[in-house]
């Protein structure tokens, strides 16, 4: 496989920008709304290293954009590093349940040692796949604390005693406060945090009834 080291855009995985247009208007499409200007957005901050500061903007409401445009950025990510891993596993073998933490802004390689040890290697060397890796992951935090709050509104609604309310809103935050580790397999990858907020906007509901 090629090693790319040239700054992340938004369309650097796709094979042309004609082909990532109709991706875009493909998302714009299922969500209902025209999101190129706040996907225009995030790939600014992107293009600038500014990833972090652009989610504390989003989270603080600066940014005009939603959180169901954050979560089709999230999987417009999602599918072109599926795309990336099944070139990994044409690559390298044995690399099935890898997992690939971010620690320290560098992404951690653990399994089967020898494996780990040859994709590290690799991970080291190309910028643009480690970019992918960790602006992925970060949005896939942003999507769960971004779900929480609008579950917590409903909560509140609700009425919801506020003790209760609050330990929610501190666990759902650990999910984007803790290290994310991606899961490789040949069906692709999956983030740990991912789906975590169903999982516990479901023990508080059930708790409620």
């Amino acid at each position: 496989m090629q090693i790319n080291t040239q700054p992340l855009s938004l369309f650097d995985y796709l094979d042309n920008q004609t082909q990532g247009n109709q991706d875009l208007e493909n998302i714009a499409n299922t969500a209902k709304q025209d999101i190129k200007s706040g996907l225009a957005v995030l790939d600014s901050g992107l293009a600038n290293q500014e990833f972090e500061e652009t989610l504390r903007l989003l989270e603080k409401g600066e940014i005009d954009l939603d959180l169901n445009t954050v979560e089709n950025y999230y999987q417009f990510n999602q599918n072109r590093l599926n795309q990336e891993i099944e070139q990994l596993f044409a690559q390298f073998d044995s690399v099935d349940n890898l997992q690939i933490s971010i620690e320290n802004e560098r992404l951690t390689v653990t399994g089967d040692e020898q494996s780990a040890e040859s994709l590290q290697k690799y991970l080291d060397r190309d910028s643009r796949l480690n970019s992918l890796v960790k602006q992925t992951s970060t949005l896939s935090q942003f999507v769960e604390w971004g779900k929480a709050k609008e579950q917590a509104a409903v909560y509140q609604e609700e009425n919801m005693p506020e003790e209760t309310l609050v330990d929610y809103l501190k666990e759902a935050r650990e999910v984007v406060n803790n290290s994310n580790e991606l899961v490789i397999s040949s069906k692709g990858g999956y983030f740990t945090s991912h789906g975590q907020t169903d999982v516990l906007t479901k023990k508080y509901s059930e708790s409620e009834d």
